[in-house]
């Protein structure tokens, strides 16, 4: 079904229903026509994305909720991977994504007939930052409630639905993971022709720009462990990418969004203020060594737990920056034959403005005589303590050796709970709302 009357309020994502995909209702006003009014649409699109990263940090071995805290009965169930829980009082995002999606779907429709009514912008660049994020939408989808991509097995494997057209008729079944990652890829390739924007100043780093479709780009190849086509993405991304320095005292946090370091920050790194009563597990703590920069700017001791300083506020977003297009440049250099120099180089040029001096040489020594699989180990474990509770970890584990987790049981029989290695844990149900509203969708 076409928009062609009216411009709809959305009023409410029915979670992809077998007969609904969403509840829409007239507002009475003329539909987008003007290339600024169809950037308005795209803008509703950008901030429906919810904050939600968090959420998976206490999924995975990254935070606990503090037992004595006045939110430990609302994350309890995700840290315990109780998915679905009929007492779960936080839940892991369905409807806004697909909200945005929508939002997209209503862009990419119509917007290359819109009418130039501005310099400023064009029908190309709304629409090439529209696909993208229809994009990006269905890869957190993906990554959040299907299998990790496996060559062999991707053409079968259960996906979740794609969503390409505003028709509220239409039965949303899930398409295989192969079919989702081809829809996502083509959005991007039919984006690279329309970009007008090589980089999004600083005022509009919500926006997806040429640059930073590039970097969703290379966490995708990354992911589908197309090492080749990562490695060329981060090194064309690499000479325009600055890092902050932690051993300069006026450097800005790198999750903050007037970084230098920053490449898009549309995202909050943390949804509620709870992450007061949310505490970094010990042995996370324990990849810090003394001499890393890192955790006197990421945490504060509280007692006996470290907690986060990296918060709720409006200031504190991120979707991509620097550091991460060093370690896929890093990762996927060290799965290419004959770029093992290049991957430790990489690893080497975060590492040093990270560390003091004295670590940063001890560690350079120790990674110049690492082989393949070292490297391998010590890239992941520099990810997880450069991207701490930026949602990272959790997609991390899944697309790699998805080990066991052991975490404390406070209220069970046992005082320890374990996910298994590679158990099913490692991928997140479809909400119930979802299943229950839709026959099609199949945990």
């Amino acid at each position: 079904m076409k928009i062609k009357n009216v411009i709809y309020s959305i009023c409410s994502v029915v979670v992809l229903s077998s007969c609904n995909y969403l509840d829409i209702t007239p507002a009475g006003k003329v539909i987008p026509e003007k290339v600024t009014e169809f950037r308005a649409l795209v803008t509703s699109a950008y901030t429906t994305v919810p904050a939600y990263k968090y959420l998976l940090s206490v999924r995975s071995d990254e935070l606990f909720p503090v037992s004595s805290g006045q939110t430990y009965s609302s994350y309890i169930n995700i840290a315990l991977w109780n998915d679905n829980a009929s007492n779960s009082l936080v839940s892991y995002p369905w409807g806004d994504l697909y909200k945005t999606i929508f939002y997209a779907n209503s862009v990419i429709a119509d917007v290359m007939s819109a009418e130039i009514d501005t310099q400023d912008d064009s029908r190309e660049q709304v629409m090439a930052e529209a696909l993208t994020l229809r994009a990006f939408m269905h890869f957190e989808l993906l990554n959040l409630y299907a299998k990790t991509y496996n060559a062999n097995t991707a053409s079968s494997d259960r996906g979740i639905p794609v969503a390409t057209s505003i028709d509220i008729e239409q039965r949303y079944v899930p398409s295989t993971v192969e079919k989702v990652y081809e829809q996502i890829l083509s959005d991007i390739e039919e984006a690279k022709s329309l970009w007008k924007v090589e980089e999004q100043p600083e005022g509009t780093k919500y926006r997806f720009s040429k640059k930073t479709a590039l970097a969703l780009e290379a966490r995708i190849r990354l992911y589908r462990s197309e090492w080749e086509q990562a490695l060329s993405l981060a090194e064309e991304l690499i000479p325009t990418c600055v890092l902050e320095d932690f051993n300069d005292p006026q450097a800005t946090l790198p999750y903050v969004t007037s970084s230098k370091e920053s490449l898009m920050n549309l995202e909050k790194i943390v949804g509620s203020s709870d992450v007061r009563d949310l505490y970094v597990l010990p042995e996370y703590m324990s990849k810090y060594k003394d001499g890393d920069l890192r955790p006197a700017k990421f945490f504060v001791k509280d007692g006996e737990y470290y907690k986060l300083v990296k918060g709720n506020g409006d200031n504190l977003k991120v979707s991509f920056r620097g550091a991460e297009i060093y370690l896929i440049s890093a990762e996927a250099a060290a799965h290419v034959d004959g770029k093992l120099d290049l991957a430790k180089n990489r690893l080497k040029a975060l590492m040093e403005k990270r560390l003091t001096p004295e670590l940063y040489a001890e560690k350079s020594v120790e990674i110049n005589s690492m082989n393949q699989q070292q490297l391998l180990e010590e890239v992941a474990d520099e990810r997880a303590r450069e991207f701490v509770i930026e949602g990272h970890r959790w997609f991390d584990l899944r697309r790699t050796t998805q080990p066991e987790i052991v975490k404390p049981n406070p209220s069970g029989n046992t005082s320890t709970i374990t996910l298994g290695s590679g158990g099913v844990g490692y991928v997140i149900p479809f909400p119930t709302v979802a299943t229950e509203s839709n026959p099609n969708l199949h945990n």
